[in-house]
């Protein structure tokens, strides 16, 4: 597998996601600021989040890892607005295996920005990147995410149990897989996002 290029990503005429840059910082801190509440139920960085600083030092951290093809990180624009970020939090090229996460403003759920963006996801790592196997991991109570992964088609494969922490609580999480073959074709997941 090789580095892609950092490219956006047109995924409806109202998504793009584009690759993560330093210019996102003040946009994505702000994106983090206004969410907390329902940010800091699923995830466990939202706190140490506190300023622009924080959110450019992620920047900095996640280019480095798409330079090393270990990451790839995303902002999701809707209508021209940062409101989520998405992408492969850990590539292993050698074993053509990622796994993917995302998150989005509330105020923008329900709206099928996620699941377009996973689906924009899977074809590229199933398609450009080669991979052969992608991955998401999520609370065994987040709803909203257990439903992208299983409008997508991911196979529920097993759960973590208590394997983090969020706030003074211990989380389960449930493992989903994708394998390439298993991916629907695209005609039949054309209206997502659209």
């Amino acid at each position: 597998m090789t580095v892609m290029p950092s490219r956006p990503r047109e995924v409806s005429d109202e998504i793009t996601m584009a690759p993560l840059d330093r210019h996102h910082a003040s946009a994505l801190f702000d994106a983090v600021d206004a969410n907390r509440p329902t940010l800091r139920e699923w995830l466990p960085w939202v706190d140490a989040t506190r300023s622009v600083d924080d959110s450019r030092a992620f920047i900095d951290s996640v280019m480095e890892e798409w330079r090393a093809g270990t990451a790839m990180h995303f902002a999701i624009l809707w209508r021209g607005s940062l409101v989520g970020a998405c992408g492969f939090n850990r590539i292993v090229a050698r074993r053509r295996l990622a796994a993917l996460g995302y998150w989005l403003a509330h105020d923008v759920t329900g709206c099928g920005i996620v699941t377009a963006c996973v689906r924009e996801l899977l074809e590229l790592g199933f398609g450009e990147l080669r991979l052969h196997r992608i991955e998401l991991h999520c609370g065994e109570h987040n709803a909203k995410s257990r439903g992208v992964a299983e409008r997508l088609g991911f196979t529920e494969e097993g759960r973590l149990r208590e394997c983090e922490w969020l706030g003074e609580q211990p989380v389960t999480h449930l493992v989903y897989g994708m394998l390439a073959r298993e991916m629907s074709p695209a005609e039949e997941m054309s209206d997502i996002g659209r």
